[in-house]
């Protein structure tokens, strides 16, 4: 019936990113009656990917379907309980609830208890992926990928409604949509004497006073947040792959300001914005203390208006330093 169930499953592509082979994972949801696909492209099948791709998913249907269906994934099924019972996951369980949609899991190797989506998973891979499959970046490849499945939505098939079309006359039937979920995996984690937390072997810079401390981690597919006293206290663009370091230059100032001179060859420096590794090179190289000052006055107030004083100063025949852009700022 309209509204009524809708088929999800995990597939894999081999693309190239960023002159990179990886392989990205696709979330694909297909409703039997409207016969809609839709999907979103992961780095990973992780809980955080599981959980944004249903609350992108829901958000294009417009509403949420009554009955979903999955196979046996580690990220949906917590444990087996017997030969045919199966013990959800908590985040399954509160999405579900969330959302007020009903569950069930096909039996062990029997995927054509969910066809429908077993060959929309298929069908998107080779109608896809088979005429582009390098991209600048993740983020191109996933607007790649939409601009796609919208475009064989809208198709006609056999001079008949496109599946958008069934799709609209579908969502009278679905629940109502409730206000967004948040999708971060959440963990606890302890700052080391980097001054970062490790997450999926990757690490991420938080202020140089935490080290020892227990920060609160939300782990978005493309972002990570952190959080400390409930306040946060680090943003940062999740990496792709393991072994990377991701690094804030302000949150090592008072770091820095103990050994000024270790600033030029910091890694936090070499992943600074070029716009301010100009301004050190340029006026700054010899005067790291000022710097240091300088980048203070950025986190204050911000970037363009240090640079537009900047040009101020370089139009009046006078030196470039941290106290008279203060003074102007």
């Amino acid at each position: 019936a309209p509204g009524e169930v809708c088929e999800f499953d995990w597939g894999e592509v081999k693309l190239t990113i960023a002159g990179k082979s990886r392989i990205c994972h696709m979330a694909v949801f297909s409703p039997t009656w409207s016969d809609y696909r839709y999907g979103e492209l992961y780095t990973s099948q992780k809980t955080e990917s599981f959980l944004d791709s249903h609350v992108c998913f829901f958000e294009e249907a417009g509403g949420v379907y009554r009955e979903m269906v999955y196979d046996n994934a580690r990220v949906m099924v917590a444990r087996f309980v017997g030969k045919s019972e199966k013990e959800p996951t908590e985040a399954l369980l509160k999405l579900s609830l969330y959302y007020g949609f009903r569950f069930r899991f096909t039996n062990t190797y029997q995927a054509h208890e969910k066809g429908h989506v077993e060959r929309s998973v298929e069908y998107l891979r080779r109608k896809i992926f088979s005429k582009c499959d390098s991209f600048a970046s993740l983020a191109e490849a996933r607007a790649y990928f939409q601009r796609e499945l919208s475009r064989l939505n809208q198709k006609c098939r056999n001079n008949q409604a496109s599946a958008q079309e069934m799709l609209e006359k579908e969502q009278n039937h679905l629940l109502v949509l409730p206000p967004r979920y948040d999708t971060a995996r959440i963990r606890e984690a302890r700052v080391d004497r980097y001054s970062t937390v490790s997450v999926d072997a990757n690490h991420y810079s938080v202020p140089d006073h935490l080290v020892g401390e227990f920060v609160l981690v939300k782990v978005y597919p493309d972002k990570v947040l952190c959080y400390h006293d409930q306040e946060k206290i680090a943003s940062h663009q999740r990496c792709l792959g393991q072994a990377h370091w991701q690094l804030d230059i302000n949150h090592y100032l008072n770091t820095l300001k103990l050994k000024p001179g270790a600033l030029g060859r910091s890694s936090a420096f070499l992943q600074m914005k070029p716009e301010l590794q100009a301004i050190y090179h340029k006026y700054y190289q010899g005067q790291e203390k000022q710097y240091l000052q300088l980048l203070e006055l950025v986190a204050t107030y911000s970037l363009p208006k240090v640079n537009q004083t900047i040009t101020m100063l370089e139009k009046i025949p006078t030196t470039v330093n941290t106290e008279k852009i203060r003074l102007i700022l």
